[in-house]
C-alpha cells in the first residue's frame, strides 16, 4: 500500500512541477504581448502612422493575447480550462493549484 502512497505523492509532485511550468510560460507569453503591445503603440503614434493601421494592430495583438491565454492555460492532470482569478483547485479534477 504504501507504494501506491508513494507513487500518487509523486504524481502530484509531478502535476505541481507541471503547473509551474506552465504558469511560468504564461507569464513569459504575457510579458511577451505587453511588449509587443507597448512597441505597436508607440510606433504608431512616434512615427505618426495612419490610424488605420495602427490601432488594428494593436487589437490584433490584444485579441492573440488573449487566445494564447484561453488555450494554454489548462490543468496538467485533465486539460481543462483553469479559472483566471486565483482559484485553489482544478474545476475539472481537484487538482490543488497552490
Amino acid at each position: 500500500m504504501e507504494s501506491d502512497e508513494r507513487g500518487s505523492e509523486s504524481d502530484r509532485h509531478e502535476l505541481r512541477r507541471a503547473l509551474a511550468e506552465r504558469r511560468e510560460r504564461m507569464t513569459r507569453a504575457g510579458r511577451l504581448f505587453g511588449a509587443i503591445f507597448i512597441v505597436v503603440v508607440a510606433a504608431g503614434v512616434l512615427l505618426r502612422l495612419p490610424e488605420s493601421w495602427w490601432v488594428p494592430a494593436v487589437g490584433a495583438v490584444a485579441l492573440a493575447g488573449l487566445v494564447v491565454r484561453l488555450v494554454g492555460w489548462t490543468c496538467p492532470a485533465c486539460g481543462a480550462r483553469l479559472p483566471t482569478r486565483r482559484a485553489t483547485a482544478c474545476p475539472g479534477c481537484g487538482l490543488p493549484l497552490d
